[in-house]
Order: structure tokens, then sequence, then C-alpha cells
């Protein structure tokens, strides 16, 4: 039985239907331990049978009060929702000029002891699809130097220094993916929040000249060594979806309802891209009942897997406000319908 789960995932991803859809299900840390507590389970994932695993490029070194800080230097300090990530409180970029954003900054050496560890824990799973991952990516990663504000301000006033920040950065991810793409896993998580509920946050004018051709060249070389593209974006990519596509995404994470009609995606690029996600977590499973969720999970399975093309998922890590018998339905939902093959035509 060993590698099915990982099979089932690279066949969705190749468009064939699996004998069960494959599911996954983040967790954050406050929800785990609500989970175990209530369950007794020792290992959620496991428990719910989820099909990916990942691991990624984050090692962040704690400071006093509680703060962090990332690989690139900028402060984090966590929030009381139940989540993992918080928020930014320190940008190494934010005092400076305009015609000079980067300063006396450095972009740091690539941690390749760290890299490599990561790396070596994918390699040591035989059962699941294994993807590495790099977030707080590109978009993310300038603005988390610089600020939101003064990012947007110089894209559009400051071209010329703009781009020489992007371009540390990718020169950073590209001697990266240089080191870890040599390992042994199936694809390279991309998370880069481009969207807001509707639209880009920079709009296409600015994706296409700041953002598009970074990402080009780090598909191009993840797809040059034979592995998959997982894109993580929150938000409406509906502007820039075909382009997205066209540079090499092979999965798009997080795709949510709130945003998306799913059958018209499904219709548009059902053909060309893997749906991960789908299931809402910002307005339907922290209220919707049991029999909701094993609805929704099946209506999932039954429009948007048909032909594959679906990992069924939470559209975000799972919050504590999100009952665990919710999450469970997920997963036996789809265990239930394995091999009933009832796609809707």
């Amino acid at each position: 039985m060993s590698g099915i789960m990982r099979k089932r995932v690279v066949d969705a991803i190749n468009h064939k239907e699996t004998d069960l859809t494959p599911w996954d299900i983040e967790l954050t840390s406050a929800f785990e331990k609500k989970f175990m507590d209530e369950t007794g389970c020792g290992n959620v994932a496991e428990y719910l049978g989820c099909h990916n695993i990942k691991f990624r490029y984050k090692q962040n070194k704690v400071l006093d009060g509680g703060r962090e800080e990332d690989i690139f230097g900028a402060t984090w300090e966590k929030t009381k929702d139940g989540g993992d990530v918080g928020n930014i409180v320190g940008y190494p970029l934010l005092n400076n000029s305009e015609d000079d954003i980067l300063g006396s900054y450095n972009f740091p050496e690539i941690r390749v002891g760290f890299a490599n560890s990561q790396c070596d824990k994918l390699e040591a799973d035989k059962e699941h699809f294994r993807m590495f991952g790099i977030t707080m990516c590109y978009f993310e990663r300038a603005w988390s130097l610089r600020t939101m504000e003064e990012l947007l301000a110089d894209m559009a006033i400051n071209q010329s220094e703009t781009h020489k920040l992007f371009d540390g950065i990718l020169e950073h991810h590209l001697k990266l993916l240089d080191i870890i793409l040599e390992r042994d896993f199936e694809a390279v998580y991309f998370g880069d929040d481009w969207g807001q509920q509707r639209g880009l946050i920079m709009g296409p004018k600015y994706w296409r000249e700041y953002i598009k051709p970074g990402f080009k060249a780090m598909f191009e070389k993840v797809k040059n060594k034979g592995k998959y593209v997982v894109l993580h974006s929150c938000g409406d990519l509906s502007e820039i979806m075909g382009e997205v596509i066209d540079i090499g995404m092979d999965v798009y994470n997080t795709v949510q309802p709130e945003i998306y009609d799913l059958k018209k995606l499904k219709e548009e690029y059902g053909k060309h891209m893997t749906i991960y996600g789908g299931i809402s977590t910002q307005q339907f499973l922290p209220h919707a009942s049991v029999s909701e969720c094993r609805e929704q999970a099946k209506w999932m399975i039954e429009n948007m897997g048909r032909g594959g093309g679906l990992i069924l998922s939470p559209t975000h890590a799972v919050t504590p406000d999100i009952p665990a018998e919710n999450i469970i339905a997920l997963a036996d939902t789809a265990r239930e319908m394995g091999k009933q093959k009832i796609y809707i035509k």
C-alpha cells in the first residue's frame, strides 16, 4: 500500500479519476491541540488520512516579548485568533527613501543546512504527496520588507528601485531552488497572496510588470526538474488565471467559493489545473452542521472532481473556531464516496 496516497494526488493532477478523491486538511497549531484533546488521537493528519505533507523554508528566530524574526529580517508578532502566521511589526526597509529602497540591506544567505534538513524529512516519507514550501514568497516578501502601502506606491512611481527589490528576492529563491530541486519530492508549494475578495491587490498591470516574470523563472526551474508547481494565493485571480496556468501552475490553492463560481472555474480551467481547496473556512466551516459539511464535500467531489483535478480541502488552515466534527465529516465523506463513480456529467 506504500505510496497509494501519493499516486492518488499525482493521478488527480494528471486529470485521472482515482479510487478516492484525494483530500488534504492543513491545521493551525491551536486547532490541532483542540482536536487531539477532543478525540484523544496522537497524530491529527494521520487520523484524518491527509494525502499531502509540506515542509516550509521557514526558520524564525525567537526574540524578546514573544516576537520572531524571519529569514529575511522581518519581525512578527503572534495574534490571538488561533492562527499561526501573525502580523509583521518590524519592516527592514520601511525607513528607506524611495530613491534607495534597499539602502544598506543585504539579502540573506541561503540556509543550506536547514533547506536540506527539510528535504530529508520529505524524502523519508514513503506515503504522501510531498511539497517543499516557499511561503511569503515574492510579492508578500517584498511588502514584508517595505510595508504594503510603500511597496504599492513604489510600484507606481519608482520602477527602477522596485525592480531591484524583486530581483534580490528572486535571486535568493532561484539559488534555493537549485539546491532543493536535486532532492526527491513531488512539488514546490509557492505561497504568495495576490488577491482581494474582488480583484488583485496590485492590479493586473503591476502583476505583469513585477510579479509574473519572477514566477515564470521559478516555475520553469521546477518544471525542468520534473516536479509540479502548486500555487497558494488568497483572493480573486480571475483577471490573470489563464496567464498563471500558461507560465506553469499545475495546482491552484485556495479556491475560495466566496470569490469564484466553482462550476464555471472547473469548466473554464479544469482541464489545465487542479483545484486544491473549495471548502470555505471563512463563511462555511465555522457555522455549518455536520450534515451540511458532508453535503458540501459530496458536491465538491461530484462536480469538481469529475475527470480528476481536485484535492478536496478547506480553503485555509483550520482554526479553532471550526468544530472538529466538521473536519472529520469532510474526510469521512471522501472515504465513503470512493469507487462510487457518481460524478455529475
